[in-house]
């Protein structure tokens, strides 16, 4: 016989669906108690799955990551001056220079290992602009450059070859100057990149803009004796304190006035 008055445990379905737990306990101060537990121990485990997501993204939790991995050192993006260091610290940091044929032979012989990775030069993911000026500024010193990844994976790659220019400060700061975009966002990071920038952003907009009930231009400066417009009609007969017009048809002394309103307040 099957007894219909037992509610079963998981009454719905639903990968996200958590049940209840029926503890079935008589004592209800130790059932809330086991309940807090519960709720606490699922919220544990929930912040842990949260932070190892956010370092798998950063690529911290691959089987070989380094330290000096740039996708860990430079979590939200990187400087002009930064990938100046970088290019700088790879082109002091040996001799080596990069074999594709070693690659093919790395799993076999371990020899090739330091000679692969320091003489290339993996960015963290940036946009199609970014990675532009990174092949740029490689070009200009003879370093074989180009985009590896897919996606929002995808990153310049920089290698040291025997036709690369050994480093010199005078030119590569003069190429670096040369450069306007003085940051490279992750392409990686979503709703994180360039939140500065948008703040600062909306600081200059708000200052720029008016409040409720300011007069529009009401802190404008009049306009100088230089001023093109003042001075061709003074050479007209204007002259200040006086209306513009003819004689039969004067105008206004005062502008008129357009005060700002934003809210719907008073409208009918």
């Amino acid at each position: 016989f099957m007894d219909w008055s037992t509610t079963h445990i998981r009454s719905k379905k639903g990968k996200r669906y958590r049940p209840q737990v029926p503890f079935n306990n008589d004592d209800s101060d130790l059932e809330l108690q086991l309940q807090v537990a519960w709720k606490n121990d699922r919220m544990r485990k929930k912040e842990r799955k949260r932070q190892r997501e956010e370092l798998r993204s950063l690529g911290m939790l691959q089987k070989n990551a380094k330290s000096d991995d740039l996708r860990t050192k430079y979590p939200s993006g990187m400087s002009i001056e930064q990938v100046g260091e970088e290019i700088e610290r790879f082109l002091r940091s040996g001799n080596e220079v990069y074999d594709p044929l070693a690659t093919t032979s790395y799993c076999s012989n371990k020899a090739n290992a330091n000679s692969i990775f320091t003489s290339r030069l993996s960015f963290p993911p940036m946009d199609l602009h970014a990675r532009k000026l990174i092949h740029e500024l490689a070009n200009k010193f003879n370093i074989k450059s180009k985009s590896t990844g897919k996606a929002d994976q995808r990153r310049p790659t920089l290698y040291r070859t025997i036709r690369t220019q050994p480093y010199a400060e005078v030119p590569f700061q003069s190429a670096l100057r040369q450069i306007q975009r003085r940051f490279l966002p992750r392409l990686d990071i979503k709703g994180k990149r360039n939140s500065q920038l948008s703040t600062t952003r909306g600081q200059t907009l708000g200052a720029a803009g008016y409040r409720e009930g300011e007069v529009v231009g009401a802190s404008a400066p009049e306009l100088g004796v230089d001023n093109r417009g003042r001075a061709m009609l003074e050479r007209m007969g204007w002259s200040r304190g006086t209306a513009l017009g003819s004689i039969d048809n004067k105008g206004i002394l005062q502008p008129v006035t357009q005060t700002m309103k934003k809210s719907k307040a008073g409208l009918g």
